[in-house]
């Protein structure tokens, strides 16, 4: 008897030590632990589930799913060239292996991976990605696997319906799997869990227009245009949901899913141990094709079909492709309706009448002409902010079409040197399409030592290049962190701003020009309470860091950008007290404009940087 109870605990212990093991060797790309995953290895997408997620981690219950090293990515990619086609949903899984890829020693060019970018069926871009580029080349003769992640735009921003969705996703399906080569493959995502309770408050279109009701059925459209076209998924939706609480704005993962799910899309092309063994097989959805059927009930549907109540409708501003060509007829109108205007404007200003931005009504001038060009930066104000633009009392300041943005940025190239309030601008310049010279260096603190001309945000992409030999003009922000989360006292920030200042100066190739961001108006009635923003910027103390942001600007010599008066009159329009929605990012960015290439586009009638009125 007692040597059975041994036995039994012996067992015991050797069963428990080899799961122990089993656990440990996931993680490992040797061929001890390639071996275990062939035990045990998940052999298809639906194995996946029911699991748990644990340390950037998906643990199955009943199977095993290979982790990938950054090695391992890159030879995996490099045996299967892939191509991510859609939203922002598969962006993300782009961004993490591109990461892997940089550790691996793969960059530029060379990396055998792009993405083109198609955020809804509304604005099907086809081939480009988001910088513009055509990728119509590795589409078509280099991707050997490709996905599709669509639906988040559809529901929302972009809602054009049940049937425009499913019409508008199936052709562009059929489109992409037409351009990419044979033989290459081609798999739908799932839509993810989307959590409306972590949604920014300054996002209103995440907040309103994504109803837990709505997804479900995007969700299933989603699915069935899948099987009606014979077309496989990749299904991670319940590792978003584990994760949901991961979920920065209610839509978008850290890297404690994100990393999973490039897991999970890395079995599917590559299999456990990179090569090709043990390939992860596809889902496909356990419904059948019955496009009326489905078609009649989602129309049916109360919430799906109808516009969400306060949902921005950007997608029927000129109506919905569906229409019988109106919505064709009414974006040539609106356009024909802005070639007239135009011609009045400059009709107006050769009668030395002037237009009123505000009012868009004529104005004749007490000298019969029109207000002069804003010269220098302190006659933008007094100003009144409205419809997007800024409107000075005393000049005119010009408004840049994106046209003559990306015309500027190709003269000018830029970069946005340290917080969040810097990168606004590159962000606002990467909606309108025209990010190609435009950067966001990431220093979010007079506190971060590393002068690395990198941003996490892109995955830690070396900018160094761009930056001492490109960029042609460059604005530096700091001092948001420094006042709170960062704070050290303000003779330590004053010298490490002066410092930072000087040091980027001389890093900029000696033609570059560079300007200090003011401090803007930060707003502590906004952000909901308990948030750090509300907590660390006491009125009283942001004026005192706004005068030392001035002080160190006059002590280097260093012109500036000044646009709180703006940022104090459009403070509603911040939904965390400190960043701006596009109300007013959009007139600062054309008073950056004015400084960088002037009222013609070209470098003439330039706004000059403001010079604070003290003495250092």
């Amino acid at each position: 008897m007692a040597l059975n109870r041994t036995s039994v605990i012996l067992c015991a212990l050797l069963a428990s030590s080899f799961f122990m093991m089993l656990k440990n060797t996931r993680r490992s790309s040797t061929p001890y632990g390639a071996f275990l995953h062939s035990i045990s290895a998940c052999k298809t997408n639906s194995d996946l589930f029911p699991g748990t997620l644990e340390e950037k981690s998906w643990e199955p219950a009943g199977c095993t799913l290979a982790e990938y090293t950054a090695d391992m990515t890159a030879e995996c990619l490099e045996a299967v060239p892939y191509l991510a086609i859609g939203d922002t949903i598969g962006e993300q899984v782009v961004a993490h292996m591109a990461g892997d890829l940089r550790r691996a020693g793969l960059g530029g060019d060379d990396v055998p991976m792009r993405l083109v970018w198609t955020p809804s069926t509304r604005v099907p871009h086809f081939e480009s990605d988001r910088s513009g580029r055509n990728q119509r080349e590795f589409m078509t003769k280099v991707a050997e696997f490709a996905t599709l992640s669509l639906g988040e735009w559809d529901l929302g921003v972009h809602w054009c319906g049940t049937d425009e969705f499913y019409d508008g996703l199936k052709a562009l399906v059929l489109k992409y799997k037409a351009l990419l080569k044979p033989g290459a493959r081609l798999a739908m995502y799932n839509m993810d869990y989307i959590n409306p309770d972590k949604c920014r408050e300054s996002s209103v279109w995440c907040r309103t227009c994504n109803t837990i009701g709505k997804v479900a059925v995007y969700r299933e459209i989603v699915q069935m245009v899948a099987v009606c076209t014979g077309t496989g998924m990749i299904d991670t939706y319940p590792i978003t949901r584990a994760g949901r609480n991961h979920s920065t704005d209610g839509l978008h993962y850290t890297s404690e899913v994100v990393k999973p799910k490039a897991d999970v899309l890395l079995n599917v092309m590559c299999g456990t141990d990179g090569a090709g063994s043990n390939k992860l097989g596809l889902w496909y959805p356990n419904i059948e094709c019955n496009e009326a059927e489905a078609k009649a009930r989602w129309r049916r549907d109360p919430v799906a079909n109808v516009h969400s109540e306060g949902c921005p409708d950007y997608a029927n501003k000129y109506g919905c492709p569906n229409d019988g060509g109106a919505a064709a007829q009414k974006y040539l109108e609106h356009e024909e309706e802005k070639a007239r205007q135009k011609a009045a404007e400059e009709a107006a200003k050769a009668a030395g009448v002037q237009t009123n931005v505000a009012t868009n009504a004529p104005q004749k001038e007490e000298a019969g002409t029109e207000l002069p060009l804003c010269k220098k930066h302190e006659d933008l104000f007094p100003g009144k902010l409205h419809d997007f633009q800024w409107v000075p009392e005393k000049c005119r300041l010009k408004f840049y079409t994106k046209q003559e943005i990306a015309q500027c940025l190709e003269r000018k190239p830029f970069a946005a040197i340290g917080d969040s309030l810097g990168e606004q601008f590159v962000l606002y310049l990467r909606r309108a399409g025209v990010s190609m010279s435009a950067k966001f260096v990431q220093s979010a603190s007079v506190q971060w030592d590393s002068l690395t001309l990198s941003s996490k945000k892109t995955g830690y992409q070396d900018f160094t290049d761009y930056v001492t030999k490109e960029v042609e003009y460059a604005v530096l922000s700091f001092g948001i962190w420094d006042i709170g989360v960062h704070w050290c006292g303000v003779e330590d920030f004053y010298h490490k701003l002066k410092a930072k200042i000087l040091k980027y100066r001389s890093m900029l190739k000696p033609s570059a020009e560079m300007v200090l961001h003011n401090l803007h108006y930060i707003n502590t009635d906004k952000p909901k309470d308990g948030s750090w923003a509300k907590v660390c910027n006491p009125t009283a103390k942001v004026v005192v860091y706004r005068e030392m942001v001035q002080m160190a600007a006059a002590c280097t010599g260093t012109k500036m950008m000044n646009t709180f008066p703006l940022t104090q009159q459009g403070r509603e329009h911040t939904g965390d007290g400190v960043h701006y929605g596009e109300p007013v990012m959009k007139p600062k960015v054309n008073i950056l404009m004015n400084m960088m290439c002037g009222a013609d586009g070209e470098g003439g009638d330039r706004l000059e940087p403001w010079v604070p009125p003290m003495e250092c």
